[in-house]
């Protein structure tokens, strides 16, 4: 889920505005050496695929200037309430307690969605009230760290004035499908009956499950090639190893990732694994014919979510438009963000497979990412050791692991030993691209290599041992704010 700033990262530029739907094969025939893009007001067609790709191209950075930028969701519960989530309201009071100056809020309606919370930090809100934090992109991991600490510190003095309580877990462990309390954007409006359709919990992916994903840059054809690969087929490894969502409803879920478990029934056409990646030959150009096949969720046309394209492939959106609502640029943009794939591609590309758990995990979970992706050298390692699995498998693959974490075997692949020799991989990579941030796997390295556990059988073994079932204990040990 994304807000409105994410159109703008797909825009290449300034041109000026085209008169007639014609222009998209115009912009085409000059994509490969215009200077500029089109405004994300401009019209295209069915004819501009080949505009898309060279859109993705432009993303494209040297080596010495990639970042790794943080995405980090949390559950607010209102303690006064029993520990009921918080409503809308509450959300928005949690918000406005960021915003440095009132030109820092942002409104759809009357409703706040948005806080541009210093240092180019956000905050935004998904669909049950979860509050994410989307932090700026960092060159150095201790600066990551530094704005989630931050973050953080904050959280926990507003939380304290509202005797409101913040868990970092994967899915919801308290309350039911039933008890959520769906914050009023209209994008959610547009998308919950659609995903309705398409998943029989696709409303608990939206509601019931947190995340934390990587943010990382690539650079030509060939790099940006190896990573989307590895992301994607390395995904299930990172879901197993950062497992931490084994309740639901206040009880043993009998999943160790409920959030995997849940992405399993969302939408078949945007979840899972990236079809492109299926395949050794990516190339910008297979992403756009396979984003085009994507059907849409919405079309946004100054701040309003119209649901008259919803459904419809984006293809046929391009060449035929629908009643009232013309193809522009901008809709590209938009498209992407409802691409909700392990790894999915924009102008960068977001990791999206781990659980949200501790900010020592979140923070192992940059390093890893970034010491597989930003390392030549482990970065092939990476894709020789990563399964290539048919998709059958690969479902088969993802369901084990929601199901059994790094316990999980498919088809040959022992998630448990892959695991290892991912997180030492990375560490050797880390050492070479970035040797003073390698003691951020210190962590990881101890859990999954020497104890061969996920976050959720630490879980699982307290509350079935020394907590007693304790739903309380449970709450303590999760709480982060």
């Amino acid at each position: 889920m994304t807000t409105r700033d994410e159109r703008s990262e797909t825009h290449g530029g300034g041109a000026s505005r085209r008169a007639d739907g014609a222009a998209g094969a115009m912009v085409v025939a000059a994509a490969a050496g215009r200077e500029s893009f089109p405004l994300l007001t401009e019209a295209v067609s069915i004819d501009s695929a080949p505009l898309f790709a060279e859109n993705l191209r432009r993303g494209a950075k040297p080596a010495d200037a990639w970042t790794c930028g943080v995405e980090f969701e949390l559950f607010g519960y209102d303690a006064s309430r029993r520990m009921a989530r918080l409503d809308p309201a509450q959300v928005q009071r949690v918000l406005a307690g960021f915003a440095p100056s009132s030109n820092d809020l942002h409104y759809e309606g009357g409703t706040l969605i948005e806080v541009n919370a210093g240092q180019m930090n956000r905050l935004t809100v998904e669909p049950g009230g979860q509050i994410e934090f989307s932090g700026a992109p960092q060159r150095r991991l201790a600066d990551v760290e530094r704005e989630i600490r931050r973050y953080l510190a904050r959280l926990s003095e507003i939380a304290a004035g509202h005797n409101f309580v913040f868990l970092a877990c994967g899915f919801d462990p308290l309350r039911t499908l039933a008890e959520q309390s769906w914050f009023p954007k209209s994008r959610y409006d547009v998308m919950r009956p659609y995903l309705a359709r398409r998943g029989a919990r696709a409303w608990d992916m939206m509601t019931r499950t947190c995340a934390v994903q990587t943010n990382l840059d690539y650079g030509g054809d060939e790099d940006l090639r190896k990573k989307f690969l590895v992301g994607n087929r390395l995904a299930p490894v990172v879901t197993a190893a950062f497992a931490n969502s084994p309740f639901e409803d206040g009880k043993l879920s009998g999943y160790k990732s409920a959030r995997a478990a849940a992405w399993l029934s969302t939408d078949p056409d945007r979840a899972l694994l990236s079809p492109p990646a299926l395949s050794d030959d990516f190339t910008p150009e297979r992403f756009v014919a396979y984003a085009l096949e994507v059907p849409m969720l919405f079309a946004q046309r100054d701040g309003i979510y119209l649901g008259a394209p919803t459904g419809e492939k984006f293809g046929d959106f391009l060449a035929r438009g629908c009643p009232g609502v013309e193809p522009q640029f901008g809709d590209w943009a938009d498209h992407l963000t409802t691409i909700f794939t392990d790894a999915r591609l924009k102008q960068h590309i977001e990791l999206r497979g781990a659980d949200c758990g501790s900010l020592d995990d979140a923070l192992a979970l940059q390093a890893l990412w970034k010491g597989l992706l930003y390392d030549a050298d482990a970065l092939d390692e990476a894709l020789r050791l990563a399964p290539r699995l048919d998709l059958a498998s690969s479902n088969a693959l993802r369901e084990s692991v929601a199901r059994d974490a790094l316990e999980a075997r498919v088809d040959g692949v022992n998630i448990k030993d892959l695991a290892k020799e991912v997180v030492a991989l990375a560490a050797g990579g880390l050492r070479r691209a970035a040797p003073d941030e390698v003691h951020y796997l210190d962590g990881l390295r101890a859990r999954v290599v020497e104890e061969g556990v996920a976050p959720a059988d630490i879980l699982l073994r307290n509350f079935r041992g020394r907590w007693h079932g304790s739903l309380e204990r449970l709450v303590e040990y999760l709480r982060i704010a």
